[in-house]
């Protein structure tokens, strides 16, 4: 069986307090779907891969998609 959960992260996070508009600052390494519970459940993760962010500009956003396996 596998399960593919996802992590987003903001660099406006390290802002402190200077908070860009727009910016989804608050949710910067929340595991959308508390990853750490199913890796105690004996999860097991078969792959990370990065997507979406951009260095171009001051706000750089993007995801890593966690793909879990379990027998």
């Amino acid at each position: 069986m596998q399960k593919l959960v996802t992590i987003y992260l903001d660099n406006g996070a390290y802002a402190k307090g200077k908070m860009l508009v727009g910016s989804f600052a608050d949710k910067h390494g929340l595991v959308e779907e508390h990853l750490q519970s199913y890796l105690d459940d004996r999860w097991r993760i078969v792959s990370v891969t990065g997507f979406g962010g951009s260095a171009e500009g001051l706000a750089t956003r993007g995801w890593f998609a966690v793909v879990l396996e379990k027998p």
